[in-house]
């Protein structure tokens, strides 16, 4: 171990933060790069952070084995250094096993925890010493309980899915979500295309025009990322505007649109011609938007502060809602959503939903079209929200997505991409056509 061991020391600090605040891990992340000048620094305090996030469950109940006292007890800078400890040990092969235990130590003894650094030690040591000690619930008698915690997801989500999808596609979704999130990117076909890019990034050929970067951080550095040559995006983000279709020359509304990136495959798919009007409420979010307009030089691309729950005139010819939700379809890619969302959140969630959506028709012309769409798994969040707007919405027709996205294995009535079932992140899109009266 380097003197002072910078990637563990700002992993340590980095967890911390979250646990105090619940910010997303994402824009938390760009603080390492800032705090660590070395790049494989960089890499280990990442592999660190999101490791320690995706296995929480698991990690806490491998230390339970091993320490007398209940592991909610211990005190909480402590127990996140047995967390990096352990996913060390026990899943990250590189790590040599006495490094992982000296670094653990040695953390405790610089941070302020100087008094559990034994404690730490024992742990550690008896965990490679005796790893069969770990039990796990009955996979046949206890299934949820078992997914659970061996897959460190939320009881209460296991169960949702055990009783909606059944075991074998529960266990597909759950272990896709503990694989590495890929980086996909969008070609931007006004300024590159797929083989263009592939002759100055690493890359592989993925669904639906998406491109697998083999090399990720090397993607960022890039003179065509610099010049616009693509977006990152998941396959799965790009259904609901392949479902929206844009037309060049019309007028676009996405009504949650921050941070941009499906306001800017609007855009691309208009040729950057006609208007699309990008509102959020977040001023931050929506400088990130006009950040990647710019580098994509689209320019029909209009940001406005705009509260998606107001109702106006019609006046847009579509519409994209892509509601704020409970994120369940995107806890591989981001699995610090995993311990900030429980089930008591979901009635507030859908009542902001089905507002967003009636006011959001309300704004389409005669005859327009608008998508709805989540990156939720949950029938509260989907379905039934589409469901609702029908039912008290004379003037709405469901257009069933097979018609639009023909040969896609993702769209029947509605579109819905599923984790360990298709191609990257979970989502959920509904075209519906506002009918003359």
């Amino acid at each position: 171990m380097r003197h002072g061991d910078p990637a563990r020391a700002a992993a340590l600090m980095l967890l911390e933060r979250w646990e105090q605040r619940h910010i997303p891990i994402d824009e938390l992340l760009p603080e390492l790069d800032a705090a660590l000048p070395d790049g494989r620094d960089q890499r280990f305090a990442r592999q660190l952070v999101l490791g320690v996030l995706r296995w929480r469950l698991r990690l806490d109940w491998i230390i339970g084995h091993f320490c007398r006292r209940p592991v909610d007890e211990l005190e909480a800078r402590v127990l996140t250094i047995l967390r990096l400890g352990v996913l060390q040990v026990g899943f990250m092969d590189r790590v040599p096993e006495r490094a992982a235990v000296h670094s653990s130590v040695e953390l405790a003894k610089r941070h302020g925890a100087r008094s559990a650094s034994g404690l730490i030690n024992a742990i550690l040591r008896a965990f490679i010493r005796q790893p069969n000690r770990v039990r796990y619930p009955d996979p046949n008698g206890e299934a949820a309980r078992y997914l659970s915690l061996y897959n460190s997801h939320p009881q209460w989500l296991v169960e949702r899915w055990l009783e909606r999808m059944g075991r074998e596609q529960t266990h597909r979704l759950i272990e896709a979500n503990n694989l590495p999130a890929p980086v996909w990117l969008r070609p931007n076909p006004l300024r590159s295309t797929a083989e263009a890019l592939s002759s100055e990034l690493e890359l592989e050929h993925g669904p639906h025009g998406y491109l697998r970067a083999l090399e990720p951080r090397a993607v960022f550095r890039s003179a065509v990322y610099a010049d616009g040559g693509f977006q990152v995006q998941d396959p799965s983000a790009g259904m609901a505007v392949a479902l929206l279709d844009p037309q060049p020359g019309e007028r676009i509304l996405d009504a949650c649109s921050a941070p941009g990136g499906k306001s800017t495959q609007i855009a691309e798919r208009m040729n950057d011609r006609g208007c699309v009007v990008a509102a959020d409420l977040s001023l931050r979010r929506l400088q990130r938007l006009r950040e990647n307009a710019q580098r994509l030089h689209l320019h029909c691309i209009h940001p406005v502060t705009w509260d998606a729950c107001t109702a106006g005139r019609a006046h847009f010819d579509r519409i994209l809602v892509d509601a704020p939700c409970s994120g369940t379809g995107i806890m591989g890619r981001h699995p610090d959503a995993r311990w900030t969302k429980d089930i008591d959140q979901l009635p507030a969630l859908v009542a902001r939903q089905n507002a967003i959506l009636a006011a959001a028709f309300t704004h389409l012309r005669p005859g327009g079209v608008l998508v709805y769409s989540t990156c939720s798994l949950e029938r509260e969040e989907n379905e039934e929200v589409v469901e609702a707007l029908l039912n008290v919405t004379p003037t709405a027709r469901v257009e069933e997505a097979r018609d639009y996205l023909r040969d896609d294995e993702r769209a029947a009535r509605y579109a819905q991409a599923l984790p360990g079932q298709h191609p990257g992140d979970g989502a959920f899109a509904a075209r519906i056509r506002k009918v003359a009266t």
